[in-house]
C-alpha cells in the first residue's frame, strides 16, 4: 500500500471514530455504545499498523540521509569495471521486495505483542472505572473478546509468518551470487566457455526465479551434487582444475579482481556494517524501553499498595487511586510486549552476526589487495578464484545465520 493511501485510510478511520463517538454521546443508544470501544480498539491497531510502516519508510530514508558520506567513501572508482559491462552477466531480475516482506512480517508481530496488553487494559478500565451493568462497560468486556480472538485467529493462521521475507532475501542474495559466480569463473561456470556459461546461467536463473524454500536450501549449497548423491565442493575443484579454469588474461584477471574487490567485498562489507549500526540502536532503544517500564511498574506497585493500606474507608477507591491500579495493571504487559518486540527482532543476534561477517569479509578484502599487488601470473589467478569461493562460503554462511535466527514456524503471542 502507498504511502498517500495508508494515510488516507487512517484519517478516513478516524473521522469514522469521531463521528461513531459524537453518535454514542449525544444519541446514548445502546449498540452504538457498547460497539465504541471495540471500534476504539479496531481503529489504534489500525494506527499502530500504519503508523509503524510509514515510520519505518521515514527511519528508512532517513539512515540513507545519515550514510550518504559513508557509502559515498565506499563508492567505486570510475575506472573499475561493473559487473554487468562483462560478458554473459546480467543484471538481476526483478523480484519480490524484501524491504515490504520485512515489514508486513514485523508489523503483524507487533501488533500481537500489543493485543494481550490492550486486551488487559480493557479489563482493567472496565473493572476499576465503569459499572458492571452498564453498555460501556459491556462494550470494554466485548472489545476485550475481540481483542483476543484476533490474536488467536493471527497466530492460528499465520503459519510460517517469516517464510516470505526469507524467501524472498534468499532469492534476492542468491541471484546476486551467481552474477559473481560468473565473473570469477568459478562454481558452475568453472571451466566453462562464454557460450558454455551462458547457457548455464540461463538454466540456474530460471530454476533460481521459480525455486521455492527447499530448493533454495540446495542451490545455495557450495558444491555441485553428483546422481548418486555425492558432493564435489567448489573449493576442491578450483585446485584440481588447476589453471584450466582460467577466464582470460592476466590482465582480464586482475580488471576481475579490481571488480569484484569493489562491487562484492566492500560494498557487502559496507551493508553489514551499517545493517549492524541499526541493529545496535534498535536493541538499545528497545532494551531502555523494557527496563524503563519495569521500573515504573515496580514504582506503581509500591504506590497502590501504599495506597491500599492507607485508603481503607468505606467511601470507594478515589480517582486517584483507581488511576494508579490501571496503571499497575496494564505496565508489566508494557513491559511484556517489549520483550515481545525485542524478540521478534532479534536484533542483538543480528548484529552480532553482522559483525562476525564484516570481520571475515575484511580479512579476504586484505588477501585481495595483497593479490593485486603482486604479479600477475597463473598462480595469481588461480588463487583469487579459491578466494572467491571462500568469499561466497562466507556470504552463504552469513545467509544461513540469517534463516535461524529471523525464521519462525509461528507468530509467539507475548512470552
Amino acid at each position: 500500500m502507498r504511502t498517500s493511501v495508508r494515510i488516507w485510510v487512517v484519517v478516513g478511520l478516524s473521522l469514522a471514530l469521531s463521528a461513531w463517538t459524537a453518535a454514542a454521546v449525544l444519541s446514548r443508544a445502546p449498540a452504538l455504545v457498547v460497539s465504541l470501544p471495540a471500534v476504539g480498539m479496531i481503529w489504534l491497531l489500525v494506527l499502530l499498523d500504519s503508523g509503524y510502516l510509514l515510520g519505518r519508510r521515514w527511519a528508512h530514508r532517513r539512515r540513507r540521509r545519515v550514510s550518504r558520506t559513508q557509502r559515498e567513501a565506499w563508492a567505486p572508482a570510475p575506472e573499475v569495471r561493473r559487473p554487468i559491462d562483462y560478458p554473459n552477466i546480467l543484471p538481476r531480475p526483478a523480484g519480490d521486495t524484501p524491504v515490504d516482506q520485512q515489514g508486513r512480517y514485523r508489523a503483524t508481530g507487533i501488533r500481537l505483542a500489543v493485543l494481550p496488553a490492550l486486551a488487559v487494559m480493557c479489563l482493567t478500565v472496565q473493572t476499576v472505572f465503569l459499572e458492571h451493568g452498564g453498555d460501556l462497560g459491556l462494550g470494554f468486556v466485548l472489545a476485550e473478546c475481540l481483542l483476543l480472538v484476533s490474536m488467536v485467529w493471527t497466530v492460528w493462521t499465520s503459519q510460517e509468518p517469516s517464510q516470505p521475507w526469507v524467501t524472498s532475501r534468499i532469492r534476492a542474495e542468491l541471484f546476486r551470487r551467481e552474477m559473481f559466480l560468473l565473473l570469477t569463473a568459478v562454481g558452475p561456470y568453472l571451466g566453462r566457455t562464454d557460450q558454455e556459461a551462458g547457457q548455464v546461467r540461463d538454466a540456474r536463473l530460471s530454476l533460481l526465479a521459480a525455486a521455492g524454500p527447499a530448493e533454495l536450501a540446495s542451490f545455495a549449497r557450495l558444491a555441485d551434487r553428483d546422481p548418486d548423491g555425492t558432493e564435489r565442493p567448489w573449493q576442491d575443484a578450483v585446485w584440481l582444475r588447476g589453471d584450466n579454469g582460467e577466464p582470460g588474461t592476466t590482465a582480464e584477471t586482475a580488471e576481475r579482481m579490481r571488480t569484484y574487490l569493489d562491487y562484492r567485498i566492500k560494498r557487502q562489507g559496507l551493508f553489514f556494517e551499517l545493517a549492524a549500526a541499526t541493529c545496535e540502536r534498535t536493541e538499545a532503544r528497545l532494551g531502555r524501553t523494557a527496563k524503563a517500564a519495569v521500573l515504573a511498574a515496580v514504582a506503581v506497585a509500591v504506590a497502590y499498595a501504599v495506597l491500599l493500606h492507607a485508603g481503607r474507608t468505606d467511601d470507594g477507591p478515589s480517582t486517584t487511586s483507581a488511576v494508579i491500579a490501571l496503571l499497575a495493571a496494564g505496565l508489566p504487559p508494557l513491559c511484556n510486549m517489549t520483550l515481545a518486540v525485542q524478540n521478534l527482532f532479534a536484533s542483538q543476534r543480528l548484529a552480532a552476526s553482522y559483525r562476525e561477517t564484516r570481520r571475515e569479509l575484511l580479512e579476504h578484502e586484505h588477501t585481495l589487495r595483497r593479490l593485486l599487488a603482486g604479479p600477475a601470473d597463473p598462480e595469481a589467478a588461480l588463487r583469487f578464484r579459491s578466494l572467491a569461493v571462500r568469499v561466497e562460503s562466507t556470504l552463504t554462511e552469513e545467509l544461513r545465520r540469517w534463516r535461524i535466527i529471523v525464521a519462525k514456524t509461528e507468530f509467539e503471542a507475548g512470552l
